[in-house]
């Protein structure tokens, strides 16, 4: 029995397993087929448990059978009445309608104002279509796309989840089109159902055509599913799911056939109609060709669960662990060590940064676990940046009054603000001696011009007090880890040649693969150039500056480097 305990054991384990890959996306593209390998090895104990209690299993069969076979004509009757009870209940709503209120000519006047309101937002939801097909952004890369660009998509398709929520608010009107006596009023019956059976195919005509524009385009999803500026959460993720959802298939062929039933008493104009049958057959024959939709939309929902299920573990184990450092000593790098060298720093400049025994050295890949980007103080912007022709710090202010003033602050130190960093609070602003407090320190230079530089500025403030990003995505902006903020800045001023790489089913660009591909940019006509590299030295607790081929080395170095010469 101990024995048999121990195999469901086993299967539960695996079955645990599965879900941790779904939702970390371990092993990504091929996180779905992990998780169903593990789910069919979990198979095997469980078939060695059932086979060690199958003799018992075979001695009470009978006992079992002979019970329970009085009680399978109402098993039957009860699925039957539950099938009943859902079709029930998904095609003809309990509460009272407000169209059996109206009298025959004000419910003809309201049909005839509504239906108006359906033109618009036919209207509008294929113009969206269009709108995507002719500037091809839903298939282009999401990190190959501008800021204008993210910001012309996030337009748009703020505008059509607006107007699918208007479809959804129709349908809700005319669902209880059922209530309108057929007999007394045949003609109003029959044009409700169709004002409601429209909106419904013209909906989700468009949302398949969207669909169909996507197919391809990785993480462009994850874009339109941010939350902010008018759009929804998980507003494309939950429009997908509605074209496979029981409700809506059931509705549909249910909706088909009544048409038949009452096509006969319909008073629309005939254009309207042949309109709507184009549009059905179209969306009847998309919905065909995208049959793998009806597999692919339930394994989304599994691996959204597990995302869901294992999210919130993992922001509270990478929390837990931004708090633990395992030495007592103080960084290396000093205040009055900083001093001797702030002065070789450019605002633009990018920190990289280390500290030694924090725990959360070991879930960031790679030797560097932080980037920031230096800012300078007011004065010092002002002296920079004063030949390109304006006021830097009234533009700043005037665009970000709460940046300007941020800026103008000292920290508890009384050190100046001359960093803009994304730390586990959120992108905020330091003192270079908070945020270069560590224990080694490297400095590169972006070589644009001053005008390019200003803007990369511009772009990282925009940013300026999100939340940090614990699922780790550079697809979203909402929320944003440290080199994501170095990369987008930069990236808002045309970019540099610093490429994220897909880790676990996300965009992302470690800080060490960061300085490893500024590396490989360095040298004559090369995109970074080296400015500073501080280097620890654990035996003696020192620091020592060293030159960029040792920089250039720094990111070869093993994650646990702590005891080197």
């Amino acid at each position: 029995m101990l024995r048999n305990k121990r195999l469901l054991l086993v299967t539960l384990v695996l079955v645990l397993a599965a879900v941790v890959v779904l939702g970390m996306k371990v092993a990504y593209p091929l996180h779905r087929l992990a998780a169903f390998i593990l789910l069919g090895l979990g198979w095997i104990p469980l078939i060695a448990s059932y086979r060690i209690n199958r003799r018992l299993l075979h001695v009470q069969k009978a006992i079992i059978k002979k019970k329970t076979r009085p009680f399978l004509p109402h098993v039957i009757v009860a699925l039957i009445l539950l099938v009943a009870f859902y079709v029930t209940w998904a095609l003809f709503p309990v509460e009272k309608s407000p169209l059996t209120d109206m009298a025959p000519d004000q419910l003809r006047s309201e049909i005839i104002s509504d239906l108006d309101s359906y033109f618009m937002l036919r209207k509008t939801a294929d113009d969206l279509v269009a709108a995507f097909v002719e500037n091809g952004l839903l298939v282009r890369k999401v990190g190959d796309l501008s800021k204008e660009e993210r910001g012309t998509i996030r337009s748009l398709w703020r505008d059509g989840a607006m107007a699918f929520l208007e479809f959804d608010l129709l349908k809700g009107k005319y669902r209880g089109f059922y209530q309108i006596d057929y007999v007394a009023e045949p003609a109003l019956h029959a044009d409700a159902f169709l004002l409601a059976y429209m909106a419904f195919v013209t909906q989700y005509n468009a949302c398949l055509q969207l669909v169909g524009l996507l197919d391809g385009g990785e993480f462009m999803g994850t874009l339109l599913n941010e939350e902010g500026e008018g759009i929804p959460p998980d507003s494309y993720f939950f429009m997908k799911q509605r074209l496979t959802h029981p409700n809506v298939v059931l509705r549909l062929n249910a909706a088909a056939a009544y048409f038949e039933l009452v096509k006969k008493d319909i008073t629309l104009d005939a254009e309207i109609i042949a309109d709507f049958k184009a549009r059905r057959k179209t969306f009847i024959q998309s919905l065909g060709e995208n049959a793998e939709l009806f597999v692919e939309n339930p394994l989304s929902i599994l691996e959204r669960a597990a995302f869901e299920t294992m999210l919130p573990v993992q922001k509270n184990v990478a929390v837990q662990m931004s708090c633990i450092r395992t030495a007592k000593r103080d960084y290396l790098i000093t205040p009055e060590i900083l001093a001797r060298h702030q002065s070789k720093l450019e605002p633009g400049d990018i920190l990289i940064q280390r500290r030694n025994w924090h725990m959360t050295n070991i879930g960031i890949p790679g030797f560097w676990p932080h980037v920031a980007l230096y800012v300078g103080t007011p004065e010092e912007l002002d002296a920079y940046f004063n030949e390109l022709g304006f006021q830097p710090l009234e533009t700043i202010k005037a665009l970000y009054p709460e940046v300007s003033g941020m800026m103008e602050q000292n920290d508890l130190d009384g050190f100046p603000v001359r960093v803009i960093e994304a730390i586990r609070p959120g992108v905020v602003f330091q003192s270079l001696e908070t945020s270069a407090r560590c224990d080694y320190l490297g400095v590169i230079r972006t070589n644009v011009t001053k005008a390019e530089k200003f803007k990369a500025l511009m772009g990282a403030f925009s940013h300026y007090a999100k939340p940090y990003d614990l699922n780790f995505d550079f697809t979203t902006d909402n929320a944003l880890v440290c080199s994501e903020l170095v990369y987008k800045g930069y990236k808002a001023a045309g970019g540099l040649p610093l490429h994220p790489e897909i880790i676990n089913g996300r965009r992302l660009l470690p800080p060490n693969r960061l300085a490893e591909q500024a590396v490989e940019e360095m040298g004559e006509g090369g995109a970074f150039s080296f400015v500073l590299f501080l280097d620890a030295i654990e035996k003696s607790d020192t620091v020592v500056e060293r030159g960029a081929d040792a920089f250039k080395a720094s990111w070869k170095r093993p994650k646990w480097d702590v005891m080197q010469e």
